[in-house]
């Protein structure tokens, strides 16, 4: 068994060593080093260093505000619209008039029809066809029109397809152009 005494630890006052060691370093020398190296650097280098240092502190000194804050959110954001999801032949049993709007036009589904003889009929742009195609879903409203089927379409300002509504088993489907000039759904 190590029965040694315990040095009873000295209380050391770090501010007083640390006075020390500051009043004991040698300004004048270290002057004198700094001012031999910089007479030594090229006249065009001394410019730089005098323009550039003063500049590097004060970047380094002031404060830059967070970058959470000023990135704004890359992927689309969801908006909710307010659309009527009732089928179009449960619209005029319910004796709703016809549409005041003279935008939308509807189109009656002849027999033998297919959806891009509706659409050039019409003079409604494949290339929205081919859109829509893409988020048709699992049930094909779109591949499976039948004779009968009403068609509702609304079309933009510069032509396009807007608003496509078609009913199917008694359920009304739409589709609708979204601000990257894609298609969403809605059943």
């Amino acid at each position: 068994m190590n029965r040694r005494k315990k040095k009873k630890q000295q209380n050391v006052d770090y501010i007083e060593l640390i006075k020390q060691k500051w009043s004991s370093i040698d300004w004048s020398e270290i002057k004198d080093k700094i001012q031999q190296n910089w007479n030594r650097l090229p006249k065009l280098h001394q410019r730089a260093l005098m323009v550039l240092a003063p500049i590097v502190l004060l970047l380094l000194l002031i404060p830059f505000p967070d970058s959470k804050q000023e990135v704004t959110p890359s992927t689309p954001q969801r908006v909710e619209i307010d659309i009527n999801t009732s089928g179009l032949s449960e619209q005029t049993i319910a004796g709703e008039t016809e549409l005041t709007s003279k935008e939308w036009q509807e189109y009656e589904v002849k027999s033998g029809d297919t959806l891009a003889q509706v659409f050039r009929s019409n003079g409604l742009p494949m290339a929205d066809l081919n859109a829509l195609v893409k988020v048709e879903g699992n049930d094909k409203p779109l591949s499976y029109i039948k004779q009968g089927q009403l068609v509702r379409y609304k079309l933009t300002e510069e032509g396009k397809l807007d608003i496509l509504q078609l009913e199917k088993s008694g359920q009304s489907v739409m589709f609708f152009r979204l601000s990257d000039g894609g298609f969403g759904r809605s059943k």
